[in-house]
């Protein structure tokens, strides 16, 4: 009888888990049907990703509805003609809320409409108000942990057109060349206040996930997509050369008073005397 009780629970329980395992394993991919570059990143993800164990489903634009059945999407568009809208941010807020993660391409400073969005949706997200620069011109750059997994790439690891940032926030930099600057950042979860519980990739490159990238740049594209199946605290970004601020001089005096009185206080409930003086005088 137990035994067939068993079973019984094991044939109702494991459709469960398939399901369950169907749903972490799906993967959406935003482009603008395009030919040309994104094409070819289309294409390059999306073998990336079934080698990764994910059902891929491509997009033209966001699609309406709920996208809570996806566990990572990737928003590849690039150009000014694809900026994202309000209600793209709206329905990417929301996943992200709900624990989704989420990748946003951006470009160098000649796609200023295209990114101009992304930060937008940044801040709405709250993450901060990030400003772009123009990063090293050799392109150079080096990846940081835990970016550099499952696959090493060589560093330095070299952008052929990025921007960047040179912004402090609470992401963690993927990529930091010699000035600083991050051309490709990454939210963990409870980074972004309006987005708790989900994780939010932005890369200001498109050609690194190109199938005609160097190897360096496919195990780059491969260790984010392992990143965002399981998502590890990242961050907070301090830029090289970043002053921290200190205390004015009047701030230390009246931070030195507050000391003395709170010293004061503790000698008087102890019946301590300060400088040979009863405190009960």
């Amino acid at each position: 009888m137990a035994r067939s009780s068993s079973l019984t629970f094991a044939k109702l329980l494991l459709p469960l888990m398939l399901s369950g395992v169907a749903w972490s394993a799906n993967a959406l991919i935003v482009n603008d049907g395009t030919a040309g570059i994104e094409a070819d990143a289309l294409a390059n993800l999306t073998a990336k990703l079934v080698a990764a164990g994910f059902t891929v489903t491509p997009n033209v634009g966001v699609p309406a509805g709920s996208l809570a059945t996806y566990q990572q999407i990737w928003d590849i568009r690039f150009n000014n003609t694809t900026p994202l809208t309000a209600s793209d941010d709206t329905a990417y807020i929301t996943y992200m809320a709900a624990g989704g993660n989420l990748f946003v391409m951006g470009e160098n400073s000649g796609f200023f409409v295209r990114n101009n969005s992304i930060l937008a949706l940044i801040n709405q997200a709250g993450g901060g108000v990030l400003q772009l620069v123009t990063p090293d011109p050799s392109g150079s750059t080096t990846v940081q942990p835990p970016f550099t997994a499952p696959n090493a790439p060589t560093n330095p690891f070299t952008f052929l057109a990025a921007a960047a940032t040179h912004s402090a926030g609470p992401f963690g930099a993927i990529t930091i060349d010699a000035g600083g600057n991050a051309s490709a950042i990454a939210y963990s979860p409870g980074s972004l206040n309006n987005a708790k519980a989900g994780s939010l990739i932005v890369v200001f490159d498109v050609n690194f996930m190109q199938a005609g990238a160097d190897a360096m740049s496919q195990n780059l594209l491969a260790n984010l997509i392992a990143y965002l199946a399981a998502p590890v605290k990242v961050g907070p970004f301090i830029p090289s050369g970043t002053q921290i601020p200190t205390l004015s001089e009047w701030a230390f005096i009246v931070l030195a008073v507050g000391l003395m009185y709170v010293a004061f206080l503790r000698m008087r409930k102890n019946g301590q005397t300060a400088f040979g003086v009863s405190a009960f005088r």
